[in-house]
């Protein structure tokens, strides 16, 4: 007949001392697994999206384009689409990178010249004589009038036609 011997194994970290840890360990446990299973990328699929401004029927140079949600359930960081136009009016949208485009939904829409800075860098603005003016109603998105409505494609969007009358 065999004996067998049986080893009786003491937890070295004492048995208070387990039932402290044991809770810490578990609730770290979750915590680690928990935060593997969130929502991870906050970004908002987005569309190319570009359009033209135009002013009096002439294309509009450096003019800032901003898109203003008009539902931001979705928008975690209050983002806002915007583009700059170019020397033919055009713009394209940016949202997270570089020409990503713009999440789709229903947007108000706010227009405003930015002029160019000094030659130095500084924060003076040249003012030339001839430059244009876009009214200050269009600045703001709330009085502009302006709207668009982005789909879950590329968005050309008909051109804005601004008005200085």
């Amino acid at each position: 007949m065999s004996k067998s011997l049986s080893v009786g194994l003491k937890n070295p970290l004492g048995s208070k001392l387990s039932k402290l840890l044991s809770p810490l360990v578990l609730a770290l446990s979750t915590l680690v697994v928990t935060a593997g299973c969130g929502s991870g990328n906050m970004q908002q699929t987005t569309y190319p999206t570009s359009g033209i401004v135009k002013l009096d029927g002439k294309p509009v140079k450096g003019a800032l384009v901003v898109f203003h949600p008009v539902d931001k359930t979705n928008f975690k960081w209050q983002e806002v689409p915007q583009g700059t136009t170019d020397d033919q009016g055009k713009f394209s949208l940016f949202t997270y990178a570089s020409n990503d485009g713009a999440p789709a939904g229903e947007y108000m829409v706010g227009i405003a010249l930015m002029g160019e800075t000094d030659d130095e860098g500084g924060d003076q603005v040249k003012q030339e004589k001839a430059a244009m003016k876009i009214p200050a109603q269009y600045a703001d998105s709330k009085t502009s009038g302006l709207k668009a409505t982005l789909e879950k494609k590329e968005n050309s969007l008909a051109p804005f036609e601004l008005s200085s009358r």
